[in-house]
């Protein structure tokens, strides 16, 4: 899961890896970043353990049980930006791609705002929660099938994808 700081949480990070999901998020800015600290990597790289913050008011008693004690995670200084993630080997991820991926995550956001606005997504015409839930998915459905045809066309014409804009005229 790429994501930004607000998602950067004990509890989210427990919940993701014990389904398996690798994380790349940029800290959160509450939690202070010592590279002096921790298993050494290289310069501004390190791998540190994060210990279980304290109950949650939300939280109850038994999920509060269930998460592990501790958390294995390597913190990296890539640009201006803290980068956490459960990619703890440098030599199987770099923080350069580490870097390169997180500079993606931009992409999502723009790519998310370009379907709203394309598809005339800013409202829904549903009444009901259901229905929106249908509508949204109708117009995901529509948007990977053209965005799929764009692809064949990209790989077609020899160009990326990403080069090709859904907008007629762009």
């Amino acid at each position: 899961m790429l994501a930004d700081s607000y998602y950067c949480s004990y509890f989210l990070i427990a919940d993701l890896r014990a389904r398996g999901v690798d994380v790349v998020f940029e800290q959160h800015g509450a939690r202070k970043t010592d590279f002096r600290r921790g298993k050494k990597l290289g310069t501004r790289d390190h791998v540190v353990t994060w210990r279980k913050p304290v109950r949650p008011e939300w939280m109850t008693r038994e999920q509060y049980h269930s998460y592990p004690a501790e958390l294995t995670l390597r913190e990296t200084k890539v640009r201006k930006k803290v980068l956490v993630t459960s990619f703890l080997n440098p030599r199987e991820v770099c923080k350069r791609e580490l870097g390169r991926l997180f500079v993606q995550r931009w992409n999502v956001e723009l790519d998310l705002r370009h379907i709203k606005t394309t598809l005339g997504m800013e409202t829904f015409s549903c009444k009901t929660p259901e229905m929106c839930k249908k509508e949204m998915w109708v117009y995901m459905l529509a948007y990977n099938l053209i965005r799929l045809l764009m692809v064949q066309a990209a790989t077609h014409a020899g160009v990326l994808p990403r080069q090709l804009s859904l907008r007629p005229g762009r």
